[in-house]
Order: structure tokens, then sequence, then C-alpha cells
């Protein structure tokens, strides 16, 4: 399952792999689930268009860009084989990976993490970010089976991907929730490949609002962090107050004047400003939850080749499904 915005000029290098996959692995039968997250570059009849006769092929258009994690659901959604393996359309990961997926999954994990042992493509800056988010995510989301140097690549059973229907939340971090469903979990290391084509559409921007987003969701951290601040700022008012008495009772003079008014008053008042902002990001997200909006919209669902044919989920569960559009699938 790969989500794609606007990587055309990896198309035929990624349906050559897929060929690959299928050549080096005769044992199973795969299908190619591409999530076109709102390309204007043709990626999807791109895709269509190279697709062999018989190649299992399936691309999934969303009618705009919702988010590699939300196509990711849309992907998942759409799967219908014992397990599904998400990599990127940057063909980073290398083709060795997915045997490793596959032998760590036949021996019994249901979860199967791809850990990047080195990364390509990535300033210092940037790599010192992600990886002080990743531990400070870990530490306080209470989700024991994250990866802490941040995951790429995973491969998760069927039974993880019946749950995982089941969790319609808004802002999400798909991988996050597959953590959080717990399951039988395991890790295996890799050295990422430099990116063929085109350049990232992971900006900083992206990043930033995945962390806030990551760390709301599944840590009350911030609201602590709101709860000591105030605490902190009140013993130092306090403190402050003690030493102006104690400073007075010994004849010193005591600062005044509107400098030190000013000092306290700004200090104070960012400080309200920060606790607020905190808490109106609860607040978005619970107004988020309660408007009850599909996580993405599908324009239409082609395929090409052979089709996997449906299974029944090995759980009891009774999936939610995502809104589609109106105009409903065409094959």
């Amino acid at each position: 399952m790969v989500p794609a915005l606007n990587e055309a000029e990896n198309v035929p290098g990624l349906l050559s792999r897929f060929g690959d996959f299928e050549g080096a692995h005769p044992g199973y039968e795969f299908e190619l689930i591409v999530v076109d997250d709102g390309s204007s570059d043709g990626t999807a009849d791109l895709v269509l268009d190279l697709a062999g006769p018989d190649a299992a092929i399936t691309v999934v258009r969303l009618t705009r860009s919702f988010g590699s994690h939300y196509a990711i659901s849309a992907g998942l959604a759409r799967c219908a084989g014992d397990a599904a393996v998400v990599f990127g359309a940057d063909l980073q990961e290398p083709p060795s990976l997915l045997t490793d997926f596959l032998a760590r999954w036949r021996d019994g994990s249901e979860v199967v993490w791809g850990i990047r042992r080195s990364r390509t493509g990535r300033s210092a800056s940037q790599e010192l970010a992600s990886r002080g988010f990743s531990k400070i995510f870990t530490r306080y989301a209470d989700l024991a089976g994250y990866p802490p140097e941040g995951p790429s690549g995973v491969l998760v059973d069927r039974c993880v991907i019946d749950e995982l229907a089941r969790l319609p939340e808004r802002n999400r971090n798909v991988l996050a929730l597959i953590a959080w469903l717990g399951f039988t979990q395991t890790r295996v290391e890799y050295d990422q490949q430099a990116r063929r084509h085109g350049e990232s559409r992971w900006t900083r921007r992206k990043m930033i609002k995945l962390a806030v987003d990551s760390l709301i969701q599944f840590s009350s951290a911030p609201l602590r962090l709101c709860s000591f601040t105030g605490v902190g700022v009140a013993a130092a008012g306090l403190v402050y107050a003690a030493v102006l008495v104690i400073r007075e009772l010994l004849g010193a003079d005591t600062p005044s004047g509107w400098p030190t008014v000013l000092v306290v008053l700004l200090v104070l008042g960012g400080t309200q400003l920060i606790v607020i902002g905190i808490m109106g990001e609860y607040l978005w997200r619970a107004v988020e939850e309660t408007r009850s909006r599909p996580l993405y919209v599908v324009r239409d669902v082609r395929s090409t080749g052979r089709r996997s044919r449906p299974r029944v989920p090995r759980r009891a569960t009774t999936p939610v499904p995502a809104a589609e559009a109106a105009s409903g699938d065409r094959q």
C-alpha cells in the first residue's frame, strides 16, 4: 500500500519494484494499492497506463490532499489480503525490507516496524528535531510499542487492519494508532536509500502539525505542563513578595517603577496566553471529533488486472467504513 502525492516520476520504478516483489515471492498473492492524495501531475493515470495486464493494481483517488496518514487509512480500508505493507512512493525503502517483513510475519508478529538505521536527504537540524520529538512522544504518550526512533514502513496483519478500521479519530497519526492497538510487535532495521526523483512533500509545516496532533491525541502532558507552569509562576511570585518584604524590613531599597511592573505583567500575561493556547488546542480537537466529518473523500477507485479475492476478517469486528463521494466506485 503506497500513499502518493505528485509522484509521477517515481511511478515506473514503483511498478517495476512491485513486479520484482511478485517474482521474488511466488508463494504469495500480491496486490498493489496506490492512494493518490490529490496529485496534480497525473500520478493515478500514469499508474494505470503503465500497469501490466496481469498486475493486480488498485488506484484510489482522493478528492484533494488530505495528508499521508489519511491516505494510508484509505488504502488500508481497501486492502483485502491477510496482511498489508505500507511503503513510500519515493522508493527509499530497500527491496530486501519486504523479505524481512514477511519473515517476521511468518514467525508470528502482527505488526512489524521498519526502522531507519541511516537516513538520507535530511539536514542535521531536521534529523535532530525528528529524533527529539520521537523520544518525547514515546515517553509521554504511553505507547510502549511505538519505536522511539520514528518508524518508516510497516507491516500489519489482517487482525490489526480490522481493529484499526474501528478507530475513526481525526487529526490522526495512523502509526501511533497501530502502536496503541498492541498485538505482537517487532522491528526490522534498514539503511534508507536516496530518493531517485523529485523532492519530499513532507514539509516542516506538516511535521509540526503532525507533532502537535500526535502529542495532544495521545498525551495529557501539555495540560499537566500548564498546571505545573501555573504553580511555578505562583510560587515565584510568593518568593519575590517575601524577598521584597524582607528587604523592606532590613531597610534596603526595593525595586519600584514602571520597568518592574511591566516585566511582571508581560511574564504573567505571556504565561496565561500560553496556557489558554494549549487548552484551546485540546478544545479544537474535541470540536473536530463532534463534527463527525469523514476522514477523507474518495473520488473514484480504479483497478487493473486480477483482483484479490475478498477475505473474511479473522476477528469478529465491524469496521467503520470511511465516507466516500456520492459518485461511488468506478472499476
